[in-house]
């Protein structure tokens, strides 16, 4: 539902902005995310999280031509799964980062790097389980190609490192079911999104 009213935001947008000096941009995006792995706590065996697709919106405040201010929201939708049983279990991983992009002029491409701070929010499908929340940080970069004076094709790759205590768990009810094998826990993801300078 989220995802159809991105869509829906970014075609209003493309329609109504007219061709002048924009101060604000809103990017709706669509990807792949992956990540590394993490170990169960009672067996030690490795919990592979699934690679699914991921989506989400990026908020910018135009500072100049060659730098923007940031408000990043990346959803993915995924499952963990161990190599030792059929066992699967459903949840959501959330970033929320404010950080800034800074692009390069090239003609009819703008190569440019991004990076943020925040937060990262893992919420299990299951209510038996709880929520947590870790400080994260990231790193991007990517081309974006001008389509029209307000509108331009943004293609990004970003990773994501969420810090946590090496052994730290997560899934708990009672006991717990996972735990961290580091003391960062790393994602990387690919998108594309829409541009919309208003």
């Amino acid at each position: 539902m989220l995802r159809h009213q991105l869509i829906a935001i970014t075609v209003l947008f493309s329609q109504l902005t007219p061709a002048i000096a924009q101060n604000y941009e809103i990017t709706p995006f669509i990807g792949w995310r992956t990540s590394s792995s993490l170990e169960e706590v009672t067996t030690g065996a490795t919990i592979d999280i699934k690679e699914t697709d991921s989506f989400g919106i990026i908020l910018s405040m135009i500072a100049d031509k060659d730098t923007h201010y940031d408000f990043l929201f990346s959803r993915q939708n995924t499952q963990l799964q161990s190599t030792t049983s059929s066992n699967t279990e459903s949840l959501r991983i959330d970033y929320y980062h404010f950080g800034g992009t800074v692009f390069y002029d090239y003609d009819r491409v703008h190569p440019f790097v991004a990076g943020g701070l925040g937060a990262t929010h893992i919420s299990p499908s299951n209510d038996a389980f709880s929520s947590t929340t870790k400080f994260s940080l990231s790193i991007a970069g990517g081309l974006k190609f001008p389509i029209s004076q307000n509108v331009g094709l943004r293609l990004e790759a970003r990773g994501y490192g969420t810090v946590v205590s090496s052994g730290s768990t997560i899934l708990c009810s009672g006991g717990c079911v996972a735990k961290f094998t580091g003391s960062l826990f790393m994602q990387f993801e690919a998108f594309a999104g829409l541009s919309i300078a208003f």
